[in-house]
């Protein structure tokens, strides 16, 4: 890309980024670059395989990947550590005592506690407690449809899925019904909301004074300080059950009740003799990030799974069969009595892969370093071309790479089928490296078996209930906005920088209406 000697590419990026909404979100110039590669690149035959975009002082430079092949060499092959920007951001809300903050053996320990915290096992296990949550989100969906089958008011589905992820998340960690489906919000959920509104991934001259000004660091304290007073009981009690049941000379409490997620790190503290002064303030830091992490991304890919539900009649259709075959009329009775039917559901995980394939979330970054380099792979027209990453923030471009034409069959059509084949020769079989939605390699997403089966048994308890689509018109009536909307690739439900993470715009506003069982 063209550079200049002072302004770096902000020229060429700015120019990219006026094609969109100003609103949109950062990880749209990853796909602007790759749309837009034979004019950024005119001297190349293929997209590169990796981008450099220096935006000085809006962000370091930064080298992002465009190829399945590239990213993995940077996650799989070798792991790079996360960069010092991810720990700035991340610290004001868990003191970098988290798994996605650390490094070296830290994060090796930390990796370990967690692993056994969200294995598939852990979490098959809580599928009865959290389909309490569940239950409540189907029946706010009922109030918010009319009696008579016709279509309820316009409400943002968003902030409903934020607020049923946050009790699920809630239940899982602390074995507590935190009510933020039916209750105002407790303390802990809007100070963790309202300190990640104020967090700044690369702090510039743009916004350094709304991170170092006294109110912000008012703020951090006064939030701090309220989600620890919210945990801190928690975890003393889950302490003091572990000090008691040693005294006992006993390992495991005897009722056979699953673990919460603070249970296992109070078990993993206990295992590895590691002091109660060191844990308590880890025991908070993983605490936060994980209410953080856990609320966050869920609930943006089930807003966007019914959105695509509402577009896709035979993909509707095709999903509410396979749940009357594997979980009858009454899903949730199901699945209380046998969780592992979550795992028969082909079509239904195919249908939010495919949905976080095309509406894809954050990927990682990582740290270059000098003695680490990229190179093009085979197929890439770029083969053996060595890209450096000294200086750079290293970005796996996972939004542009999967909808990489080069890389994906069809890739802008959404076919769940793509899932389900297993010919390695079919031209929908997904290319290997480059599904990368939970990242891929040691520091893939530790938490995805939880996401995972949190989104299916929301489908499972709620598409055969309820039509649920978009409702602009009376949401612009509500909002009095008149003229011309605002889209990216035609579609209004782009994604915003808000809080940090990318949100649909406007919370996706829609209404909802029961289903008439006879269609």
């Amino acid at each position: 890309m063209r550079h200049h000697p002072v302004f770096g590419h902000l020229e060429v990026v700015g120019k990219l980024m006026s094609k969109i909404p100003s609103d949109a979100h950062g990880d749209y110039m990853m796909v602007m670059i790759l749309d837009n590669w034979r004019e950024l690149f005119p001297g190349c035959d293929r997209c590169p395989p990796v981008a450099y975009v220096d935006a000085w002082p809006f962000s370091p430079p930064m080298a992002i990947s465009l190829h399945p092949d590239v990213s993995a060499q940077f996650t799989q092959q070798f792991n790079l550590d996360k960069p010092p920007e991810q720990n700035a951001f991340l610290y004001p809300l868990t003191k970098n005592l988290d798994l996605s903050s650390s490094n070296g053996p830290a994060w090796k320990v930390r990796r370990r506690r967690m692993n056994l915290a969200l294995s598939p096992q852990t979490v098959m296990a809580r599928v009865p407690d959290l389909l309490e949550e569940v239950a409540v989100f189907v029946s706010v969906l009922r109030q918010k449809a009319s009696k008579d089958g016709s279509w309820g008011n316009v409400f943002p589905l968003q902030r409903l899925c934020t607020l049923l992820t946050l009790d699920v998340i809630g239940k899982y960690i602390l074995d507590i019904r935190m009510h933020e489906q039916t209750s105002p919000m407790t303390p802990f959920s809007k100070s963790m909301i309202d300190t990640l509104s104020r967090l700044r991934f690369f702090v510039t001259i743009a916004n350094v004074f709304d991170v170092y000004n006294p109110w912000w660091r008012y703020k951090m304290w006064s939030n701090t300080r309220a989600m620890d007073n919210f945990l801190l009981p928690f975890i003393h009690q889950r302490l003091d059950d572990r000090a008691r049941l040693e005294a006992q000379g006993k390992a495991e409490d005897a009722s056979g009740r699953p673990r919460t997620l603070v249970e296992n790190l109070v078990k993993s503290m206990a295992e590895d003799k590691e002091d109660e002064s060191t844990f308590i303030p880890y025991a908070l830091g993983e605490t936060k990030h994980t209410f953080f992490a856990g609320h966050e991304t869920s609930a943006f890919t089930i807003a966007y799974v019914y959105l695509i539900l509402s577009q896709k009649p035979e993909v509707l259709a095709r999903l509410r069969k396979e749940l009357d075959e594997v979980l009858g009329s009454d899903a949730a009775s199901a699945l209380r009595a046998s969780p592992h039917l979550l795992n028969s559901l082909a079509y239904t995980n195919a249908v939010i892969k495919e949905t976080m394939r095309i509406h894809t979330n954050v990927g990682t970054l990582r740290q270059g370093t000098p003695n680490f380099n990229l190179y093009g792979p085979p197929g890439s027209g770029f083969e053996g071309i060595c890209f450096p990453t000294e200086g750079c923030v290293v970005w796996d471009g996972n939004f542009a790479i999967h909808r990489h034409p080069d890389v994906w069959e069809r890739p802008l059509e959404f076919i769940p089928e793509r899932w389900l084949t297993t010919d390695e020769n079919d031209p929908l079989y997904p290319p290997k490296n480059a599904w990368r939605s939970f990242v891929q390699g040691a520091r893939n997403c530790v938490g995805q078996h939880l996401a995972m089966t949190e989104i299916k048994m929301v489908l499972a308890m709620t598409v055969r209930e309820f039509d649920i689509e978009c409702a602009w018109d009376e949401w612009d009536a509500l909002k009095g906005r008149k003229g011309k909307t605002e889209t990216i690739w035609g579609e209004r439900c782009y994604q915003i920088s808000k809080d940090g993470m990318p949100h649909v715009k406007d919370d996706m506003p829609v209404h909802v209406r029961l289903r008439d069982p006879s269609q």
